[in-house]
Order: structure tokens, then C-alpha cells, then sequence
């Protein structure tokens, strides 16, 4: 069985950090303007938004230090596994999670690069969409972070299609090899049928 093990690029981890801290000073930013409006109230006044502010500030950093923190962690425990029969995803920080796609039930490969990607890290994320999420937003896995996103992308659909090519029948006319038992069976469900469609037939 073969099997070709990618891990995402270093750039992906740099931009989990940066979505994290963007996330982070727009919520300042909402914090601190929602402040400075409610400042203006004569009920409230400038402590009043002073202290809006300054709690807004709190709650942003006590989450945005421990996302900073979990960032690299997650980081590295992401590994995506191509085989011939299917893909499989790695992640997890606390609970380990080993996703399985099953190349029969693949009905979509997507390569998606956003703005950051493509304009600052190079990067991109590979989506495949299966029969189970047909009708609904989104793909089945993800395997994000990677800056060979065109590679794993040829390697992925040259897997499926050979998958595909050797499920499906031959064209060479040649008959399957069959264990010895099923190839007398069926030899046997054929003579029966061609007696029964002489039969039908006279």
C-alpha cells in the first residue's frame, strides 16, 4: 500500500497567529468605538466608556493569549496521509481525531487559496467534497496550510482515478481470474440461464 505523508508549511502556523491577532485588534477596535459612543451619554459619561473599553480590552487578551498558546500545538499535530484507497487526516491538540475519506465516496476536489494565501503566505488548502455532504456548504476534510497545494492536489486525483480505473470493468475483453470454486458457479448460473432463455424462446 502506498502512502505519502504531508505536513502543512511553517507559513500556516505564522497565519493562524496573524488571523488570531487581526480577530483580536478588530474586537478592540468594536470595544473601543463602542465606548467612545457610549461615552457621549450623559448617563454614562467619559468614565463610563473608559470602563467599556477596559473590559472589552480584558476579555479580548484573555482569549487571544491562550489561542496564541494552542496556535502551535494544533500546528503540529495536523498530518494528512494520501493512500491508494483513501486519505486520512490527523489533528488534534487534547482529543486526537484520525479522519478517513474513502476514495469511493469522493465527488469533488477543490484547491481554495484566500487573500492572505495568496497575497502574503503562499500557501493553500486542499477541499474534499464526498456523496455524504452533497446539498450542504463546506467539504468533508480540509488539508489546509500547504504550500504545495498543487502537488498534493495531482497526487490526490491520480489516486482516484486509478482507484476508479480498477473498480471499474475492464475493457480488454479478457475474463477476471476467479478463485476456483466462484469461476465453476458461475459457469453453472450461466448454462442454467442460457437453458432458461432457450426455453422462453421456443
Amino acid at each position: 500500500m502506498r502512502s505519502h505523508v504531508f505536513k502543512p508549511s511553517s507559513q500556516y502556523l505564522i497565519k493562524l497567529r496573524v488571523v488570531i491577532s487581526l480577530v483580536a485588534v478588530a474586537i478592540l477596535a468594536g470595544g473601543v468605538l463602542m465606548g467612545l459612543l457610549m461615552s457621549l451619554d450623559r448617563d454614562i459619561g467619559l468614565s463610563g466608556g473608559l470602563i467599556v473599553i477596559l473590559v472589552v480590552g480584558v476579555l479580548d487578551v484573555l482569549w487571544w493569549i491562550p489561542g496564541m498558546l494552542l496556535s502551535g500545538p494544533y500546528y503540529r499535530s495536523l498530518s494528512y496521509e494520501v493512500q491508494d484507497d483513501e486519505v486520512i487526516v490527523h489533528v488534534g491538540i487534547l482529543t486526537k481525531s484520525v479522519k478517513h475519506v474513502p476514495y469511493r465516496t469522493v465527488t469533488n476536489l477543490q484547491v481554495k487559496r484566500d487573500i492572505l494565501d495568496r497575497w502574503f503566505f503562499g500557501l493553500g488548502t486542499l477541499n474534499i467534497q464526498t456523496a455524504g455532504m452533497s446539498g450542504q456548504k463546506g467539504a468533508e476534510e480540509s488539508l489546509v496550510g500547504l504550500d504545495n497545494v498543487q502537488e498534493v492536489y495531482e497526487l490526490v486525483a491520480t489516486e482516484l482515478r486509478r482507484f476508479r480505473g480498477a473498480m471499474a470493468p475492464t475493457g480488454t475483453g479478457e475474463e477476471p481470474e476467479l478463485p476456483g470454486d466462484a469461476a465453476g458457479t458461475l459457469a453453472a448460473i450461466l448454462d442454467e440461464v442460457r437453458g432458461i432463455r432457450r426455453r422462453l424462446e421456443s
